[in-house]
């Protein structure tokens, strides 16, 4: 067993690891050797530097987060010196709330769908390509 300043797990250990979690779900309802000895878990290998386009989070639900988050910080930046306000100071408990109103209320289950999409988890029914709405526009724009 010989490790490798790039790699932090060798075969064998990633091999018991899987082999482990299979066990742990079967109660519940490195290689191709690994998936012949499993039964309910499928090990799928991504090709280095590919997660940021395979990964549907990482395909810009994330990014399309950021944007409502800071467009809601934005507007309030924006409101309280249109009424001759100082800077809002916004601490931490109003944070998590933009936060969570952000993530609740604007990023849209068709965003998710059609990124899932993107990352060929399946076939999304929309065209996102012929109707693009408020949340693929990217805050610069708006």
């Amino acid at each position: 067993m010989t490790l490798t300043k790039k790699y932090w797990m060798t075969s064998e250990i990633c091999e018991k690891w899987v082999q482990k979690l299979d066990k742990e779900l079967d109660g519940l309802a490195h290689q191709k050797e690994i998936n012949q000895k499993l039964k309910n878990v499928t090990v799928f290998y991504l090709p280095p530097n590919t997660t940021s386009k395979l990964l549907p989070m990482d395909q810009g639900v994330i990014e399309n987060f950021k944007i409502c988050y800071r467009k809601r910080i934005v507007r309030k930046v924006i409101t309280a010196l249109e009424n001759n306000q100082f800077m809002p100071k916004i601490n931490l408990r109003q944070m998590i709330s933009e936060i969570s109103k952000a993530w609740n209320y604007e990023v849209t289950d068709r965003t998710i769908r059609n990124n899932f999409a993107k990352s060929l988890f399946f076939v999304s029914n929309e065209n996102s390509a012929s109707t693009e709405d408020e949340d693929d526009i990217p805050l610069e724009e708006l």
